[in-house]
């Protein structure tokens, strides 16, 4: 089965999150009879996949690649890594959630990597196939285990030197997480002080979470620190100079949601584990200390709760819920089921299939992709881009109503008595156009012109629902071959059945 995973940008590719969740399963899917190609968006052209997944392409164009591979009768799913959708009244993601029921609209399936996404994606799509395919590790053997153990505490010992490691994104637009737990609760660090050891915590996170507030925040840390902007490298190079980790969790919808790869990283890496907060990684309970002064008694016994003896549990938990093998299987598994369940169309419609619309906010690369893939790109009234779109909706001098503009190419997609009554009206950037009216359909009537042009943000929010509605309506009626997807990047909570247009 060959396997495609769109991507949002080249940059991507090289990020944890890729990294992690695709890359280390390339070759677990090619030993179980399965090819993975990671592709950014920007790069997609045509359908050449069997199975094609979206992750964390949070745009319009996502929603005509979806679209498109629906339309082509191939698999398409969505892969959920964070929570931005089940904070049902945060007006922030009210743009996220409209993206996800557009997608979800035309999904085959939803791929998540913990039970708490999967019941985020029943909220949204009750029945839709939902697979939890956790995150692997990397590399891990026992006999490696060993020698980790063996080396981290006989250098312990020969200093006295507890190093302690806190690692990854330090930050996120929306949520406090990263160092802001790190700090909130840094006060679980100080039972590791006094009992014996020099503790000294190094600190490895993005450069844009290097804030002056974030920083200022930090110095509450009880013990003495350095930090450093994280790369791979310096990661693998940390993890095998240190002890412990430590993983504080906030019990927030976000939080809650992520995935136990951390405290599967640490393990591979012969660290114990000191966590705090939501307890998150309760599958490897029997290795995560929630104590500290636990933690440095276990330590000084030679007991601590990853060593030597303890190495055959500790494999059978990871084997369990991180294995690359195991889960490139279920997966495999997972997605052969839809493939031999997928009714092909049988017969695929001449012709755009998809009409890309756009709000307040969209923009002229939404507009260029739709163009790429075949499909319609069309102007609402609240659109302020220049360029030529197949289709254009706008207020009518009779202020009553909407007037649609039908370029030449869209007009041949019109019903013969719908064309006929279409009227010249003149050029509009580079198209000429002609014009359909309200007088002659009266679907295209629309309240909100004064609010619109009172130039506020207000009057266009009041207005936005009547508006998107009624160019939903005439699409409808219009091009009911036609599938409409929704361009919007306009940050005000906007009516959410609005986003509805996703799909039709």
């Amino acid at each position: 089965m060959k396997i495609c995973v769109i991507v949002p940008s080249e940059n991507y590719l090289s990020q944890a999150g890729a990294r992690i969740r695709y890359t280390r399963m390339t070759a677990a899917l090619a030993a179980a009879g399965h090819s993975l190609t990671l592709l950014p968006i920007e790069n997609f052209k045509k359908i050449e996949h069997e199975v094609y997944l979206l992750s964390k392409c949070f745009d319009a164009a996502a929603l005509v690649v979806a679209q498109t591979v629906a339309t082509s009768g191939k698999i398409i799913g969505v892969d959920l890594f964070d929570d931005y959708f089940s904070e049902q009244k945060d007006s922030r993601f009210q743009r996220l959630r409209g993206w996800l029921i557009g997608c979800l609209a035309c999904a085959d399936f939803v791929l998540c990597s913990t039970p708490v996404m999967q019941r985020v994606a029943a909220q949204y799509a009750p029945g839709l196939p939902v697979h939890v395919m956790n995150d692997p590790f990397g590399r891990y053997d026992i006999r490696t285990q060993r020698q980790h153990l063996a080396r981290k505490h006989a250098a312990l010992w020969a200093n006295g030197v507890l190093n302690v490691a806190w690692y990854g994104m330090g930050d996120n637009p929306y949520f406090p997480v990263g160092l802001a737990d790190l700090a909130a609760f840094a006060d679980e660090l100080a039972d590791l002080q006094g009992r014996g050891f020099d503790v000294h915590l190094n600190i490895l996170t993005n450069r844009r979470a290097m804030t002056g507030d974030a920083l200022a925040a930090l110095r509450a840390i009880p013990v003495p620190y350095e930090i450093h902007e994280w790369d791979e490298a310096e990661e693998q190079k940390l993890l095998a100079q240190t002890h412990v980790v430590f993983l504080p969790v906030s019990a927030q919808n976000f939080s809650v949601a992520k995935s136990l790869n951390r405290a599967v990283t640490a393990l591979c890496s012969g660290n114990q584990v000191l966590s705090a907060g939501f307890p998150l990684y309760k599958p490897f309970a029997d290795f995560i200390y929630r104590d500290a002064a636990k933690l440095v008694s276990d330590l000084k016994a030679g007991r601590p709760r990853v060593r030597a003896e303890t190495l055959m549990p500790l494999d059978l938990l990871l084997r369990t819920h991180a294995d690359p093998a195991v889960e490139a299987r279920g997966l495999g598994s997972f997605l052969e089921t839809i493939v031999h369940g997928k009714i092909a169309p049988s017969v695929l419609s001449p012709g755009p299939s998809i009409a890309l619309i756009h709000g307040v906010e969209s923009s002229s690369s939404a507009h260029k992709f739709a163009k790429r893939m075949g499909a319609l790109s069309i102007a609402s009234p609240l659109t302020p881009l220049k360029v030529n779109f197949d289709l254009r909706f706008d207020w009518n001098e009779q202020r009553t109503g909407l007037d649609l503009l039908v370029s030449e190419d869209a007009g041949k997609l019109l019903a013969p008595t719908t064309a006929a009554k279409a009227v010249p009206y003149g050029k509009v950037v580079d198209f000429e156009y002609r014009k359909i009216g309200q007088e002659d359909f009266p679907f295209l009537v629309c309240r909100g012109r004064e609010l619109v042009d009172s130039g506020s943000s207000a009057g266009k929010l009041a207005a936005y629902s009547s508006v998107m509605s009624t160019i939903r309506q005439a699409m409808e009626e219009l091009f009911p071959d036609v599938s409409c997807v929704f361009s919007e990047n306009w940050r005000l909570p906007w009516p959410i059945s609005s986003a509805r247009l996703g799909a039709h």
